[in-house]
């Protein structure tokens, strides 16, 4: 799934560049909207955030045109890893990439669950 995003003035340092930091806010406004498409579930996210990491490559800078690439990379029995591209359009210049690892997890028993089948077959075609 592709996803633009729209940097905004306080996502840069004072060289002109995006902050570092920003990009797992980047990863999150992904993840929000990829789980919205495939699931269908606009409020309603029963997973917690487990790990995340981010590879830095080239400079995004001050009016650079920047979209996201998110992608199911893998599903375990109760997880299932986000993995994202960040690219300059214009050129399919890769500026970051990243993973980040989901739990299913049950608000009001706190713990984690199995991920259900019918969301496990919607990950799996994500």
């Amino acid at each position: 799934m592709r996803v633009p995003i729209d940097p905004r003035y306080n996502d840069y340092d004072t060289r002109g560049h995006v902050n570092n930091a920003v990009y797992l806010t980047y990863f999150e406004i992904g993840r929000h909207r990829a789980w919205q498409a495939l699931t269908g579930l606009t409020d309603d996210f029963p997973f917690i955030m487990m790990e995340a990491s981010v590879r830095y490559v080239s400079q995004a800078k001050w009016g650079d045109p920047l979209t996201m690439d998110i992608t199911v990379a893998e599903i375990r029995t109760k997880a299932w890893v986000w993995s994202y591209r960040i690219i300059d359009p214009r050129d399919e210049r890769l500026v970051a990439e990243g993973r980040t690892v989901q739990v299913m997890f049950d608000y009001e028993a706190q713990h984690s669950m199995r991920i259900p089948d019918h969301i496990r077959a919607r990950l799996s075609n994500g």
